[in-house]
């Protein structure tokens, strides 16, 4: 194998695949990334037995061949070329890999091609999505994931394809985030669900990453596919049940505030720096025309804020975790969310307002303040 490829287009493949890649055991073969140079072209694929990326650029092939070598080392030598450079390299017969680029030379280890795992072929496309869509909607869903290793079917979130609805849809047992888009999605004929794990997600962020791009998606029994052009991600299915989402969605919350969205996050900021640290409790009065947040720590003191907002009724208590408050407005992007209440508990229902791409919705347990 021999080819010679631009420092530039190269170092961007590479950079794209370096989530993937297992940096907890520098022996394995999962911290090695497969390169086959065919034709007029260089194939990098990378994976840790769990998510696969496959990608690559234009290269000049003298010789086709295929190795494997390390990716970390492999892509720092890359990024410390000089700009707009080029590079060669060539495999030796003692399976070592050697790489030339103006006065730099290397020689380093490689494994062979027979050793890296078996990438399985790609299913049929069931359904083309947007990339914007499938990266908005990640970001308002994500931080819902449980951070419990344990609770293994919530640690990813929920993709559901309908003819006319996208949605997605994570929980981590104490709040939920749901976004759906209405829209025609062609071939589906009913329903397909796939539990995408969080590692996965995080990919796809990168894979699309602000590009206008259509994301085919297909599966099989037991992997995901989304593909983009001459970029692949393959994941494994999270196995378990999915909890029944709709329930946990309140439908009589019949008291309506509207809150302006930054005055409320530095409102919320404001008065968390009092809270226990643990638990991140905060305490929410609503009131005629005005919310007060207030929050207190038996060993360091108390705050109370005071904002104005629109609603009209008797005083209401109710306590939520600031952070699960601080996530949503983080995610939501607009200027002001409405937040539906029963009473103190029952969990609050919070939605942005005017939103025209999205139907998002938030629900929080409450807590005891």
């Amino acid at each position: 194998m021999k080819f010679t490829v631009t420092r530039n287009s190269l170092l961007s493949e590479l950079n794209l695949v370096q989530g993937v890649i297992d940096k907890k055991n520098t022996a394995s073969i999962f911290s090695n990334i497969l390169i086959e140079a065919v034709g007029d072209h260089l194939d990098i694929t990378a994976t840790d037995g769990e998510v696969t990326i496959c990608c690559g650029c234009s290269a000049a092939v003298t010789a086709e061949g295929a190795t494997t070598i390390a990716a970390r080392r492999f892509f720092d030598i890359v990024r410390l070329l000089p700009e707009n450079s080029e590079l060669e390299l060539s495999l030796l017969e003692n399976s070592w890999v050697e790489l030339r680029s103006g006065n730099s030379h290397y020689k380093i280890v490689a494994i062979p091609k027979d050793d890296f795992p078996v990438i399985p072929d790609a299913a049929p496309t069931v359904a083309i999505v947007p990339g914007n869509l499938l990266e908005g909607m990640i970001q308002r869903t994500m931080f819902a994931i449980t951070q419990d290793d344990s609770r293994y079917s919530l640690n990813g979130a929920l993709f559901v394809l309908q003819s006319d609805t996208v949605q997605m849809v994570a929980t981590d047992g104490h709040r939920l985030a749901l976004v759906g888009k209405s829209m025609e999605v062609p071939g589906i004929e009913e329903e397909i669900r796939a539990l995408v794990p969080r590692k996965t997600l995080m990919e796809i962020l990168k894979f699309v990453s602000g590009q206008d791009i259509m994301i085919e998606f297909g599966r099989d029994s037991n992997h995901l596919f989304f593909s983009a052009g001459n970029k692949r991600l393959v994941s494994r299915v999270l196995a378990g049940q999915f909890p029944n989402y709709e329930l946990v969605i309140p439908k009589d919350n019949d008291k309506l505030i509207v809150v302006g969205t930054k005055a409320f996050g530095d409102a919320i900021r404001r008065a968390a720096v009092m809270s226990d640290e643990k638990l991140k409790s905060i305490k929410l009065s609503f009131r005629t025309g005005e919310l007060e947040l207030s929050a207190a720590n038996t060993d360091a003191g108390e705050a109370r804020e005071v904002m104005p907002i629109e609603f009209e009724g008797e005083k209401l208590n109710i306590g939520f975790n600031s952070q699960y408050l601080l996530d949503f407005i983080g995610a939501c992007g607009v200027d002001s969310v409405s937040i539906a209440i029963k009473d103190s508990n029952t969990q609050g229902l919070f939605m942005p307002i005017n939103v025209d791409n999205f139907d998002y919705k938030y629900v929080a347990m409450p807590m005891n303040t």
